[in-house]
């Protein structure tokens, strides 16, 4: 759902709320199980999502270590869930098709399930007619506790993860704390891993082009740190080698300086690169959230989103949020706003350049690290 279209989530709430209200006169809420067999968890579609909330699959692993975990995700996150660090099932499902997502999951024959997602009300309606127990969010004005047996509160000022602190407390006292998994990557002929500062100039969703940055900036911001003596890698999927390539283009830099890794690697080797480069440059984006997952150093550039509600988590994160009126009006991920893609033309080169070399400057100079 959380690359629904406008219609789906207008029909979302006109629908979903009665549909919502009806269900809950249908039975009584029931605590949850002692030993359940199957428990089943829907994660948003995002890969950003998956990783913010990998915490409360910990928690429900504590609680229940014999249940099988059934994962109910899109095509968008299924590679992002095969990075957690425990078994789960798999069910991909198209959330904007009720009649097959609801055969997928009441296939699955689930104890308990858990809605991971705050919003949409879709999610909540499989929930309830998925399993005899459900937990989820109440998210203010959402309409959402109804269908849940254990309905958690939802804060739309406070940062996704102590959201979903609050669902994993309901199984598990252990401190809250993203997990992912790596698999070791070989690094290329050419790439100098005390000199590497990796860009994520590629944003998903449905506010992609709010959440991006210019091109030529990125450009600039390439040559003034080849000059400083590091080398630029530019990550991304297949499908973004043309955006990496525009920018190269722009820089009219040496190859050996300035490059192109995308599509050379999966999730888990770019989780492997993460924690051994020097800097990860990027916009809100799932890149974001799987360094800061694995502790990398992160500068991140933040404009439709504020980085106190879906910022990086790790001390070695800088973030920089934009000081444009507009700035933070993505809660959820399916807002908009006639300003937002002037958010992020309040960062200018030399506030980001500064940024990255001082940063940069706490490791040492390059070919030191």
């Amino acid at each position: 759902m959380a690359r629904s279209t406008k219609l789906m989530r207008m029909l979302d709430r006109l629908l979903g709320v009665p549909v919502l209200h009806g269900l809950a006169f249908t039975r009584k809420r029931r605590p949850l199980p002692d030993n359940p067999a199957i428990i089943g968890v829907i994660i948003p579609t995002a890969i950003g999502d998956t990783v913010l909330c990998s915490g409360v699959l910990r928690a429900l692993v504590d609680r229940y270590p014999h249940a099988q975990l059934v994962v109910f995700c899109g095509n968008t996150n299924r590679a992002a869930v095969g990075l957690l660090p425990f078994a789960v099932k798999i069910v991909q499902c198209v959330f904007t098709k009720p009649a097959d997502t609801l055969r997928r999951m009441r296939a699955e024959k689930l104890d308990l399930i858990v809605d991971l997602t705050p919003w949409t009300r879709m999610t909540a309606i499989y929930a309830r007619l998925s399993a005899p127990v459900a937990v989820g969010f109440d998210a203010k004005a959402q309409h959402r506790a109804a269908a849940f047996d254990v309905a958690v509160p939802h804060d739309a000022g406070a940062h996704e993860i102590e959201n979903h602190a609050l669902v994993a407390a309901q199984f598990s006292n252990r401190p809250y704390a993203e997990e992912v998994t790596s698999k070791a990557f070989d690094v290329p002929d050419g790439v100098d891993l005390d000199r590497l500062v990796l860009f994520h100039s590629a944003a998903g969703g449905t506010r992609a082009a709010d959440k991006a940055w210019p091109p030529e900036r990125w450009a600039e911001l390439a040559r003034r740190l080849v000059a400083q003596g590091f080398q630029v890698g530019m990550t991304g999927a297949p499908a973004d080698a043309s955006l990496v390539e525009s920018i190269l283009d722009l820089a009219d830099l040496a190859r050996a300086d300035a490059m192109s890794l995308c599509g050379l690697m999966n999730l888990g080797q770019l989780v492997d690169l993460l924690t051994r480069v020097r800097l990860l440059i990027t916009i809100d984006t799932g890149v974001l959230h799987l360094a800061s997952a694995a502790n990398g150093h992160i500068l991140a550039l933040h404009g439709p989103t504020r980085s106190r509600r879906w910022g990086a988590r790790t001390p070695n994160a800088v973030s920089l949020d934009s000081s444009h009126p507009a700035a933070g009006y993505i809660c959820y991920g399916y807002e908009t706003h006639a300003d937002g893609g002037a958010t992020m033309l309040e960062h200018s080169v030399n506030q980001v350049f500064a940024a990255a070399m001082a940063k940069l400057g706490s490791q040492g100079a390059a070919g030191s690290f």
